[in-house]
């Protein structure tokens, strides 16, 4: 049973919005739910009139996270949302619901990211103006990152010399969606570099490091996977505040015995 606290902005809210496109309007709650769906999240067709809304992820936390906004911005029942794990060993939720997919798509199209077979790529777009125009930018940004973003920090050294290799970086394999990703970024005041062979857009100077931290940052609870060779299983905000910390103190991190053998 998933049932770990959720954010603040679930804990003060006085009732679920009704189901109609002039009632959906742009929040915390509903931003969070699109940054979830745009990366590890679907919207697919069900039977010949229905769409199955689905999130699958390693973290329940984020589970969670997801089923709560698919209460509150459709004013759903705990029982509409459906929950269980994957064959792969994922946590996950869905729901299955003809007005909720019709609105989801008239609102914001396809959240596919990935190529389709005939090597076509979706035509997917971030909802940009009204995500800025409602201020909600930063929620959408924590929830995108949180699932498929990540941070570096590790020693590298070379002839007798060493240095610290920081970032954070979003996988993204969609070249439009990274641009978008960017441009939002760069609303905030973050500079973040597309980088095409990677598929990623990396976040690289201790400047946009700060404001990331400072106005994005991760969920809390949401964790690092444990096949990470220097930071198995940290929780992705804790290292990100590792970072942050290694600017004032970087003798802490270059004596840490996770990078003895890069000695």
């Amino acid at each position: 049973m998933i049932s770990h606290a959720l954010p603040a902005i679930f804990q003060h809210i006085e009732a679920p919005q009704r189901l109609h496109a002039e009632y959906l309007t742009m929040n915390e709650q509903l931003a969070t739910l699109i940054g979830l769906l745009y990366t590890d999240g679907c919207l697919s067709p069900k039977g010949k009139s229905s769409w199955r809304c689905y999130f699958s992820n390693k973290s329940e936390r984020l589970v969670a996270i997801f089923r709560e906004c698919m209460m509150q911005c459709f004013a759903l029942p705990s029982s509409r949302v459906r929950l269980g794990t994957t064959n792969d060993g994922l946590y996950r939720a869905l729901v299955d619901s003809k007005e909720i997919g019709d609105e989801l798509t008239h609102r914001f199209g396809t959240f596919r990211t990935l190529r389709y077979q005939s090597g076509e790529l979706p035509k997917a777009h971030l909802p940009i103006k009204e995500l800025l125009q409602h201020k909600v930018a930063p929620d959408f940004l924590k929830a995108a990152f949180s699932c498929d973003g990540g941070v570096n920090l590790y020693v590298a050294r070379r002839t007798g010399t060493q240095w610290l290799i920081r970032g954070v970086y979003l996988a993204c394999a969609h070249p439009q969606l990274r641009s978008e990703y960017c441009k939002l970024l760069r609303a905030l005041g973050i500079t973040a570099r597309n980088v095409a062979g990677d598929g990623k857009l990396k976040i690289e100077t201790e400047k946009d490091i700060r404001l990331f931290h400072q106005k994005i940052g991760f969920i809390e609870g949401v964790h690092i996977t444990h096949t990470s060779k220097f930071w198995p299983s940290i929780e992705k905000q804790k290292l990100l505040e590792k970072v942050i910390q290694s600017y004032d103190v970087p003798a802490k991190v270059y004596k840490l015995p996770q990078f003895e053998k890069v000695r």
